[in-house]
């Protein structure tokens, strides 16, 4: 018995360096016909390119049946390609589909590549719609052209493996890297909290800026986050012990503060275009819970992860001033501001 057929899940999170593409061809079936996907693909992956293809990972080679009251384009195909970075059409031989393709990820405004073997006849139409056009003999003849292609594709780089960070941008549909920067994080205590943070989150941005220097136009986005309670800087507790002591200091007041440094650089290769750093200023209350509230909130050790050990999602934290995702960990709206500059041309 066939199994029905699932969506496309991608993740939000790419590799460091790479793309990932909804691939089309006309397609009969054959076993002709994989093997040839299956030979563009292994080139397509050595430039850095992942690819989801309906045949295989809807349809999973003719095993999987499309549920009554559905059908493959609308359901399946149009809402995997909008969670794609781009689309690759296999253009040698001309399809309805294929047309279709095109055009929906045109009107989305994503990238298209037609690659075709040599001398095939490109329509009019593809041709004004595609971002590049890709002729080859054999498979490997893509890969030089992939490569450049990935190396200049617009990027958000997260410079940080911070999970709360990079659940922000997931939380705002936004596709990125993350790339870390190992840089230094002592802060300079000659300086005020805000100019600390300003200063490590930047740290963090420049680094990661050199790492990809010989990458295209990119947006990297650095953060660096301590909690502020009676005049003292905190960040994540050493110990179970350390964050109860503080969680029993804080109940019930109404002035603990997040800061959080911000560094956002647009850049192209080692050239900053356009840059923020600031440091911004959220202000929490916690309520006034009881021992045994907060020995249950510390079962979970997630505490030794966060600044001063509480969590904004907590029941018992509620935001006073500022905004949310300072409070998280990192104001994602310059990142999203910036981002309107984070174009493929």
């Amino acid at each position: 018995m066939s199994e029905l057929a699932q969506r496309v899940q991608l993740s939000y999170e790419r590799k460091p360096n790479t793309l990932h593409s909804f691939f089309a061809l006309k397609f009969h079936d054959g076993d002709g016909d994989r093997a040839k996907v299956e030979a563009i693909e292994s080139a397509l992956n050595k430039a850095g390119v992942e690819i989801t293809l309906m045949a295989r990972d809807v349809e999973k080679w003719g095993n999987a049946d499309i549920p009554s009251g559905k059908t493959l384009m609308k359901d399946y195909a149009f809402p995997a390609m909008l969670q794609c970075d781009c689309n690759i059409i296999e253009f040698s031989e001309k399809g309805v589909g294929l047309g279709m393709n095109g055009g929906f990820c045109y009107a989305s405004r994503k990238p298209i590549y037609v690659i075709a073997k040599t001398g095939s006849d490109i329509s009019t139409t593809m041709a004004n719609i595609a971002t590049e056009i890709i002729f080859y003999d054999k498979p490997d003849d893509i890969i030089k052209p992939f490569t450049r292609i990935v190396n200049n594709f617009p990027r958000v780089i997260l410079a940080s493996q911070s999970v709360f960070r990079k659940q922000q941008l997931i939380d705002s549909s936004i596709p990125f890297e993350a790339i870390v920067s190992n840089v230094d994080e002592t802060p300079d205590k000659t300086k005020s909290f805000k100019n600390q943070l300003a200063e490590i989150s930047m740290r963090k941005a420049q680094k990661v800026l050199e790492m990809t220097k010989a990458r295209g136009l990119r947006l990297i986005v650095a953060a660096d986050q301590n909690m502020v309670f009676n005049n003292v800087m905190y960040g994540k507790p050493k110990s179970i012990s350390d964050a109860r002591n503080l969680l029993i200091q804080m109940r019930g007041s109404e002035e603990i503060y997040y800061y959080t440094g911000n560094a956002v650089l647009l850049a192209e290769n080692n050239k900053i275009l356009q840059s923020i750093n600031i440091t911004d200023v959220a202000r929490v209350s916690f309520d006034n819970i009881s021992d045994e509230e907060i020995d249950n909130y510390l079962k979970d050790d997630i505490c030794l992860s966060i600044c001063g050990g509480i969590q904004m999602n907590s029941p018992f934290v509620h935001l006073k001033e500022g905004r949310l995702s300072t409070a998280q960990g990192m104001t994602i709206e310059y990142a999203k501001e910036m981002m309107a500059n984070l174009k493929f041309n």
